[in-house]
């Protein structure tokens, strides 16, 4: 007769602790995502306004008012990518963070279930012998029994 896993409640909490560690994981990973995306955004813009600002100067006639515009823009541009990359350095480390916590989740979680495992090899390794020892006692009666 094998017996309960004793340590399950605690298997159980380092399953949800491991769970909630994917949640934020892929929280992260989405905010993480929505930064380079907000980068990429930015980088056409930069392009789209570089490439107007070469339009304006080659165009023949030079509107000093919309290339001041253009430059100011393409300026806050330009600042608004460095915020971002910052905001990706900073989105990156708490990728990484989440990834490690994940994975100390993943070692705890699976440190529990192979002692369960063993526990259960064990408790059936006990099992086979306290049958053995069922039928050795049977066979024993048996032949004591036999003239």
């Amino acid at each position: 007769m094998t017996q309960p896993f004793r340590l399950q409640a605690l298997l159980d909490y380092r399953r949800q602790l491991e769970d909630e560690q994917m949640r934020a994981l892929a929280e992260v990973t989405v905010e993480e995502q929505r930064v380079r995306d907000t980068i990429t955004a930015l980088d056409r813009h930069s392009e789209e306004q570089t490439a107007a600002l070469a339009a304006l100067v080659a165009g023949g006639t030079f509107d000093a008012e919309g290339y001041t515009q253009r430059a100011a823009y393409l300026d806050a541009i330009g600042l608004a990518l460095d915020q971002q990359a910052a905001a990706l350095e900073v989105a990156a480390a708490r990728v990484r963070e989440r990834r490690e916590a994940l994975v100390e989740a993943l070692k705890d979680r699976r440190v529990l279930e192979r002692l369960r495992d063993r526990q259960a090899e064990e408790a059936a390794v006990e099992d086979g012998r306290h049958e053995a020892r069922g039928v050795d006692d049977m066979m024993m009666t048996r032949h004591q029994r036999t003239p």
